[in-house]
């Protein structure tokens, strides 16, 4: 069987410190946007991700994309 995936979007994830919590533990929060072209180079992602970062008043942790495609037999 024979499976093409489809791109359908994607979304670009900041992952930001949001503390230590009570039991010591590293905090995060997720800064998402959304509706991100599926047809977006990664180098320009990142690129707006780090300028969106400098936007933000929590330390970045790291960057995700998240793409989102639709799988269909052939």
């Amino acid at each position: 069987m024979a499976v093409v995936a489809t791109p359908l979007g994607s979304n670009l994830v900041l992952v930001m410190d949001n503390g230590i919590g009570a039991g010591g533990q590293q905090l995060s929060v997720n800064r998402v946007f959304r509706d991100v072209s599926p047809n977006a180079i990664d180098a320009d992602v990142y690129a707006v991700a780090q300028t969106l970062i400098g936007l933000q008043s929590r330390t970045n942790h790291y960057i995700e994309r998240r793409n989102f495609m639709q799988l269909e037999d052939i």
